[in-house]
């Protein structure tokens, strides 16, 4: 069984991340009601559901892996290496967020 997931360069990471950092709002509609779906199964907020497959696919146990595997391969099909892809975009999402709340000045600085 070859695994579709494969590690991807730090020159890819930061390729799918400019690439979800430029999403205009259909994308973004799509991504939310994709995080929207991942959540109500049981996955983690702010994640998609091709990240949560990616991630099972390289760290689950038993039908996750057998899961996550079957789908990351068949979203292979459509886009190469989209797991990871789906990863480093979500990765960029909430670096967004995150930089974005610690202007407000109600978080306290980092290392105080």
């Amino acid at each position: 069984m070859t695994d579709p997931i494969t590690p991807i360069t730090p020159a890819q990471e930061s390729q799918y991340e400019a690439q979800a950092a430029k999403e205009g709002y259909l994308q973004k509609d799509l991504v939310g009601l994709d995080q929207f779906a991942n959540v109500l199964t049981g996955g983690l907020p702010d994640e998609t559901i091709s990240s949560r497959m990616a991630r099972w696919d390289t760290q689950g146990k038993n039908v996750k892996k057998v899961v996550g595997h079957a789908m990351s391969a068949f979203l292979d099909l459509f886009q190469k290496d989209h797991g990871a892809e789906a990863e480093s975009g979500d990765v960029e999402r909430a670096e967004i967020v995150e930089n974005i709340e610690a202007t407000t000045g109600t978080l306290p600085k980092q290392g105080n």
